[in-house]
């Protein structure tokens, strides 16, 4: 018989490492000894208690804020994505093209010519493409790190510049979080000086969203405007779930 709580002490997400005693029963693990209290364990989610892991940190602000850092070339989303949207641009030019030879009256054989014209130019392209994100994955030294907050209100995907590495970027998030000693106005314009380019995405205008566990991708898509959550396998379900249920205009 043990004497292990079954439920958590209140957290403070104001207070050092959320107001846990340093040296106290609480384990960084959310477990109280070797078989305790775990929030989405054995004792199930708590009421009224922000999300909390090892990645994502709930802040004093409300949002939650994580970094992820993902391989370009293991994880090909990035590259799918990018093949994508030349894709859909060659599309309109054939489209384009098409529909010039027909109002001109030169009939299918042109439209049959249009389509060759976009196929060589597609077969061209697609080495090239190909070339070109490996150059700047290796100028990015492989990686492409970003940091997410979110919200009720929405999701904001920074992409942090190259010479920024992930644990630098934890650091900053651990003194925003108020898990480490700091001061957070310096953490958070760290941040936002590392910023090579954001994309927000407001949940009130989101169409729909779509899980790509095999990725780690969470796509996130307005009418006009694209955007992807990333998190690790035990983070996923909280981040897809989370987001559903704060867009009011999905699509059925």
């Amino acid at each position: 018989m043990n004497n292990y709580p079954t439920t958590p002490p209140p957290y403070h997400p104001q207070q050092p490492n959320g107001g846990y005693p340093q040296n106290g029963n609480y384990q960084p693990n959310g477990g109280y000894g070797p078989g305790g209290y775990s929030p989405n364990g054995a004792y199930g989610p708590q009421p009224n208690q922000p999300y909390q892991s090892q990645n994502i940190h709930y802040c004093a602000d409300g949002k939650y804020r994580w970094v992820y850092e993902m391989h370009m070339m293991k994880n090909p989303i990035l590259m799918i994505t990018v093949y994508k949207a030349f894709g859909l641009t060659f599309i309109i030019l054939w489209v384009i093209m098409a529909f010039i030879s027909l109002i001109s009256g030169d009939g299918l054989e042109s439209v049959m010519f249009s389509t060759k014209v976009v196929l060589i130019i597609i077969a061209i392209f697609v080495p090239l493409i190909f070339l070109a994100f490996l150059l700047v994955a290796a100028m990015n030294g492989w990686k492409y790190v970003v940091m997410f907050e979110m919200d009720e209100h929405g999701l904001l995907h920074r992409q942090l510049q190259k010479q920024v590495k992930k644990a630098k970027a934890i650091g900053w998030l651990a003194v925003i979080a108020g898990l480490l000693g700091g001061n957070r106005g310096a953490a958070s314009a760290g941040f936002v000086a590392a910023t090579k380019q954001e994309l927000y995405s407001d949940f009130s205008a989101v169409r729909s969203v779509k899980a790509k566990r095999g990725f780690s991708t969470i796509k996130v898509n307005e009418t006009l405007t694209r955007n992807q959550a990333y998190a690790s396998k035990e983070d996923f379900d909280f981040v897809y779930q989370y987001i559903l249920a704060h867009c009011p205009r999905l699509k059925q």
